[in-house]
């Protein structure tokens, strides 16, 4: 039996997520992507534009997920392993790559002293 959850995601379908990912999620840090809209304001304009942080973490795991599977059997053909920490890895940056956006954050870029990249390296650390 897998280890894990699986996540109903609107754009890509059932997503089955491992428990250790599952425990990146859970963290505050995480979570606190789920009141960060993706597209800013466009709900107020566009009622249904209501794609979050979360969910757009959430499908860049699972188009990770795909991409590894594809090159993991064009690899084969030519004899190279993708071993499983590169693999995790590859997923665990896939579901992070965001955790440092702020709500409205490359608009207030050009008057913070830290970008998107540099907030999500402090959090991580």
């Amino acid at each position: 039996m897998l280890n894990g959850k699986i996540i109903r995601d609107s754009v890509h379908g059932d997503i089955f997520i491992e428990q250790k990912f599952l425990d990146l999620i859970e963290t505050p840090e995480f979570q606190r992507l789920r009141r960060i809209h993706q597209l800013s304001v466009a709900n107020l304009v566009f009622p249904s534009a209501e794609h979050t942080r979360f969910s757009h973490s959430i499908g860049t795991f699972h188009v990770m997920k795909l991409i590894i599977d594809h090159f993991e059997e064009v690899f084969n053909e030519v004899n190279i392993v993708i071993g499983d920490r590169d693999k995790n890895l590859c997923l665990a940056i896939a579901l992070l790559h965001d955790i440092g956006h702020g709500p409205f954050s490359h608009a207030f870029e050009g008057i913070s002293k830290d970008s998107h990249e540099e907030w999500t390296k402090k959090i991580i650390l």
